[in-house]
């Protein structure tokens, strides 16, 4: 059947870009958090990295929320699940805020050739974390 085809491919990606989104996330987190704690800046060519990882961060939530979106549509039919689910995607949204925005500052303090605010980024940070918490909890009560 095409539409168990399609949705397996559909999870394939949503689980995959989960692992990616969420690998960076931690990995970039503990890497910064090793620095701030040494009193230290990045060496350029790690700097260089994280921008990297922040982009494909950011793509791998795009992918979620694609992939997601059309699951949704294809197992349901519409949006009308479970009051969860809305606090689920309310709380993905909250995450690819914080993603475009870090990203977006990221891009404009190398425009500018200047450090990224430290402070702004530990808060951007801060708030995904809050939005990947609403995230998986309303997934765990939508589909429990």
């Amino acid at each position: 059947n095409n539409q168990i085809i399609m949705e397996i491919i559909l999870k394939l990606i949503h689980y995959l870009s989960i692992f990616l989104a969420g690998g960076i996330g931690v990995g970039g987190a503990v890497i910064q958090s090793m620095y701030a704690k040494a009193n230290k800046i990045p060496e350029p060519h790690l700097s260089k990295a994280f921008k990297v990882l922040a982009i494909i961060g950011l793509l791998s939530i795009i992918a979620l929320w694609i992939s997601g979106l059309t699951l949704v549509n294809l197992i349901y039919g519409s949006f009308s699940i479970h009051w969860a689910f809305h606090m689920k995607l309310f709380g993905a949204l909250i995450v690819l805020a914080a993603s475009a925005f870090g990203n977006f500052h990221l891009y404009t303090s190398a425009n500018h050739q200047t450090a990224p605010n430290p402070i702004l980024m530990k808060r951007i940070a801060s708030i995904g974390r809050i939005g990947l918490i609403v995230a998986l909890l309303g997934a765990a009560i939508a589909f429990n």
